[in-house]
Formats: C-alpha cells, structure tokens, sequence
C-alpha cells in the first residue's frame, strides 16, 4: 500500500551517522565548554561546543550564564560542562561570562529528568527554574559578610504524629496547617537540615512566613515568588545559592530552588497555581518529589492530586461540621435557601460567619425570562449582567444594552448571583450585622458577615460559613471537576470552627468526602484506573499543522519497531476519531480539528517511560517542527 504506516518520507531521516571526535588542544585545562543555549526553537535539544578563550578560563565554570554567538544572532546559555573533546568541526569562542554560577550540578541533573518525563527542552526548565540575572542584586549579595546560623531547639514531639523520617507522609490540611508547617521546619532544622516548602500564591507565602517568624524569630527566610520585583527575587536565590539561608518558602518557581534540603514540603498540591502554564506544563509536587532521595516530603492538602496519595496519612487539625441545603427544583443558583439564613443567624451567636460567593459582581449572568436562552450580546458575544445595584443591564465587554432576544422578548431574568448581590440580600437579613465583600485574598476584614469569592477569604477563624451554588463548579467538563470543587470548598472549612452548608445541589458523596477528608473524592479512582484515565496512564496532547504531525506520529511508530498495526496510515489515523490503537500498550484519541491545527492525545500505562523517550528522540532527529506537546494535559 503507497499509504502505509511504514512508506512514509520521513523513515530515512531516522537513520543517522556517528561524528567524528576530535581532542582540542589549547592554552587552558579543558578548553571546550558545553552549553545549554537558551534558542528561540526548541528543538534539537542538545549541549553547543564552544572554545573557552585564556581570559576567560577562571570565570567559565560549570552553572554560569555565558554569552555566544550562533549564526547571526547573540545568545545566553548556562555552561554545563568543560571538557576536551568535541565533534564540532570547528570552535567560535565563548564572547563572555555573565554573573557567576547559579545552577549547581544537583539542579542540572533535575533538569535532565524533568525534561526527558516532560518531552521538552533542558533551557525550557532551566527558564523557569533560574530567576533572570538582576546585576545590582548580585553585587548586594556578594558584598555580605558571612552568616552564622542561631542554634534552633529540639521542638519534640510534632503535631498530629508527623515523622521526619526520610518518608512521605500526606497530611490532610486543617486550621492548624501552618503552625505545624512551622513545628516541622524547627524539627528539621534542630537536626541540622534545611527546608523547602513550596505554596500555590504570595497570599500563602505570606501566611507561611508569619507563622515560621513567630516560630523562629530571627531566622532568614528566602522567599522566591513571582510577585516579587526582579531584584528581590534575584537577591533571594542567589541568598539560597550562596548557603545564607536555610528555610527557602515560595510558589512553584521554589521548587527549583538551590538548597540541598533535608524537609521538603507542598502545600495545597492541587491548587491550579502549582502547576505550569506553558511548557514544562509542570505540578510543583511533581517537581519535589523529584528530588525527594532519602529526604522527608510532607504534603499538606486537601483534597490530593489522584494517584499520589498511596502514602502514609494523617489528618491535621479540627474540621468543621458539613450539611447539605435542600434545594429547589429549576435554575435558582445563587439564592440563599432558608438554611442558609438559620446557618448564619447560630454562627453569629458564636463568632464571625464567611459566606462563599462562586462569582463577583452584581449579577453576572442573564437569561431571556421567555425562552430562558442565556443573554449574550449582539455585537461581541460577551455575556449580558448587571454590574451594580440600580444599573441597567448591559454587556459588560462593549456596554451595548440594546439587547433582544431572538424569541423576541426584551425581559430577563437573573441566572446566576455576584457577591454583591449576595451582600446586599444578607445585610438586608441582618440590618443590625456589618457586611463586607472581599475580592482579593489580600484584603482583610474584622466585619462579623464576610463575603469572599473563592481565594479571597481571609486568614482568621470563622464559626459558620456557607458556600453559595457550591455545585457551580461541577458543570465543568474536565475530569478533575468534583476534585476542584471539594478542594474550593475545603480552602474555605479550613477556617470554620463550627459547621459548613453547601448549597446550590451538591451530590451526597461529595459532601460526604468534604466532612471526612476522603482521599478518594467520590471514587474515582477505580474509574479513571479502568478506564486509562490520568493518571494511571501518561497522556500527551500533540497539536500542530496536519504535515508536521504526520512526520512526528510516522516517526514515533518506526521508532516503536513496527508495533503499530501495518495495514493503518498515519493519514487513517488523522482522518478517524475515537480511540484508536496506535502501538502495543499505547492508544491514540483524536482527532480534533480547530482553527489552529489538529490535536490528538496519545497515551500509555504510566510511567509511560517508553512513549516519553520515542517522542523526545523523534523531535531530536526531526529538528524544527511547529508541534506542541503538553505532558498530562488538564483533560
């Protein structure tokens, strides 16, 4: 057959030769230094040979940034290695060395695995992993005199029965969260080890830093966040580098950090903040666990990411009770039912009560009150709301209000609530009782009534608390959606001492799971198990223009030694759907077609060691293709 899996163009490419190795002599030890280039492609991901020159040879060390030229262009790259073989043909010189070592041999060697697991380059990692080099930062660092670190007493027995044993244990996160964060940073530092402990967002560095503070007065902390200015960042990690500090908190950039820590801790694993945007596509957990050897990993979460929880476990800190509210039949998200109000009204005999709001705004969903069709604007597409109270409805992207119904009707109803629009009801409720609304999670308030949309509740202890259209979350179509939306409730339990009402129309096992902390939230596990669901299987989202994902998808089943059945085409494949057999042990979804291109998911029984390293070697071989590859996709 002319189409065959196997008579595809690209099967030569796949044959390569051996270069010839040469030794280079030259005036210094060790005169050809291999680079990690940061390119502006991807691919080939390989180490550059280049010439150290005699004026150089001090300041070339392993870890530092250097400048090179390649073509016409000048680029930064982090020298990996010297060494005095290359089979390049010739050597242009190194142009200069920029700053001094910042990647020790230990973060080379994490970034190699994170690359071959993520099938993506090393400068991809080393990107997000290495601050951008801040010169007046590495002056200030350079210019302090040494630190001796105060001696730091044996705090004894630890909260809830955690052990610093060189194992795993998976806590499940309560009201005590931080100080026993804190008790376990002085254990270990008691025992001479240093720390690392890794927090979705700056709010929770913040609260981290505090309890430590309080905790160990006087001790240095490094803090390296995103929201830090270039150079406080950069001053941080080179603080990190250098040994003058020995607790390291920060969001998932920190995980990457230079310390040689003997306590490794994750907070809140599976908070959307922890994991990559772009390539690596990376969790922060996963990143820890990397380097977890023989150290302790302490994960403080609730609920965990599937398929990490087969550790040791204990629950950490009081819980609140959990209660559903009946609710009404139809579309009434975002009204407060009767037990709501009853929910409030004994939490503020107690204390002050946090009500969780799914959305800001006044009301930021509308819908035709004729045919119920959802009110989307005319002229762009946005959604129809109400911004504030006594406003008109309006789009709230271009503010066009001249809108109708293709029913014909003018009328509209309310679909969904804001917080604002919340606020208002329960202060009408309690007109004796200060309300606010809170947005950010680094706003505060003392008002006995708060009103925060998901992330903005504050740190301070409630009595009640109830979560307005609690199942507004479980519409989404990802697999992860009853997990989210157990764990944005719990961000909010967290800080009751009393009792928590759902509302909105919350399936029993999931409130079940919220009130008894299960790891397995609403079993699915056994599911996602049987059915090669992430993450019992690896999967990979592959998108990219219909030539180029021929030539990879034909290069990756050559280099499977013809597992793939050899009466299929890689065109067959890309014009069918479904699941598809692609090699023995591995499956092929797809396609999809949009705009961009076509995307297709392949997948395979984790670790999926061998699907990770046949596309790694195929886009080495195949250079330049414009393919995106995005390891464990959120599905």
């Amino acid at each position: 057959m002319s189409d065959t899996l196997f008579d595809l163009p690209t099967q030569p490419a796949l044959l390569t030769t051996e270069r010839a190795v040469r030794t280079v002599d030259g005036p210094v030890d060790r005169p050809v230094a291999r680079i990690i280039l940061d390119t502006p492609f991807s691919w080939p991901d390989k180490l550059y040979d280049y010439l150290v020159p005699e004026e150089l040879d001090s300041r070339a060390k392993p870890g530092v940034r250097v400048r090179v030229q390649f073509g016409a262009k000048r680029l930064t790259g982090f020298l990996r290695e010297r060494a005095d073989t290359t089979d390049a043909k010739t050597l242009k010189p190194l142009l200069t060395v920029v700053g001094e070592p910042v990647v020790t041999p230990e973060l080379f060697d994490l970034v190699d695995r994170v690359a071959e697991r993520n099938v993506c380059s090393r400068h991809d990692v080393l990107r997000g992993a290495v601050p951008p080099r801040h010169a007046r930062a590495e002056k200030a660092v350079s210019g302090l005199p040494g630190v001796m670190f105060a001696d730091v007493a044996d705090p004894g027995v630890l909260p809830f029965g955690i052990a610093l044993d060189g194992g795993e244990t998976l806590v499940s996160a309560g009201r005590d969260t931080w100080s026993a964060i804190a008790a376990s940073v002085q254990g270990a530092l008691s025992r001479g080890d240093c720390a690392l402990i890794v927090v979705p967002t700056g709010i929770e560095v913040a609260r981290c830093r505090q309890a430590l503070s309080q905790r160990l007065p006087g001790e240095p902390l490094a803090i390296i966040e995103a929201g830090s200015s270039p150079e406080i960042r950069y001053r941080h990690f080179l603080s990190v580098y250098r040994g003058r500090a020995r607790v390291v908190i920060g969001t998932r950039a920190a995980a990457f950090a230079p310390i040689d820590a003997g306590l490794l801790i994750v907070v809140d694993e599976h908070n959307g903040a922890m994991r990559d945007k772009r390539s690596p596509y990376l969790w922060a957990d996963e990143v820890v666990r990397m380097r977890k050897g023989g150290r302790t990993f302490l994960r403080f979460s609730f609920p965990p990411r599937l398929g990490t929880a087969d550790v040791p476990t204990v629950v950490g800190g009081s819980w609140p009770s959990v209660t559903r509210a009946e609710q009404w039949e139809g579309d009434q998200r975002g009204l407060l039912p009767p037990a709501a109000f009853a929910t409030i009204r004994s939490g503020l005999e107690k204390g002050p009560v946090i009500i969780s709001a799914p959305r800001a705004g006044y009301v930021p969903a509308l819908a035709c009150a004729h045919c119920h069709t959802r009110a989307a604007c005319r002229q762009c597409g946005s959604a129809i709301a109400v911004p504030t109270a006594g406003s008109h409805a309006a789009c709230g992207t271009c503010g066009d209000a001249d809108w109708r119904c293709e029913c014909g009707s003018r009328n509209l109803r309310a679909v969904s609530r804001g917080s604002s629009r919340i606020a208002q009801e329960i202060a009408a409720a309690f007109p004796d009782v200060g309300v606010e609304t809170l947005r950010s999670g680094a706003e505060e308030s003392s008002m006995p009534l708060v009103v925060a949309t998901p992330g903005a509740e504050p740190d301070r202890e409630f009595a009640a608390a109830v979560i307005v259209d609690a199942g507004a979350r479980l519409a989404s179509l990802s697999l992860d959606a009853e997990i989210e939306a157990v764990g944005r409730w719990a961000r909010v339990a967290s800080r009751v001492l009393g009792h928590v009402l759902l509302t909105g129309g919350v399936p029993p096992h999931l409130a079940h799971a919220l009130a008894s902390r299960s790891l397995d939230v609403g079993g699915l596990r056994e599911e996602r198990e049987l059915l090669g669901q992430p993450p019992y299987h690896r999967w990979f989202l592959i998108s990219g223009q219909k030539t180029d994902l021929q030539r990879l998808l034909g290069g990756v089943a050559a280099r499977l030694e013809g597992e793939a059945p050899p009466e299929q085409s890689i065109a067959a494949l890309l014009s069918g759907g479904g699941r598809q057999v692609f090699a023995r042990g591995i499956h092929l979804v797809g396609p999809t077609v949009d705009d961009t291109g076509i995307t297709v998911y392949l997948h395979e029984e984790a670790p999926a060691v061998r699907l990770a390293g046949v596309l790694r070697d195929t886009l080495q071989d195949l250079g330049q293709l414009a393919i995106r590859i995005e390891a464990d996709p959120i599905l």
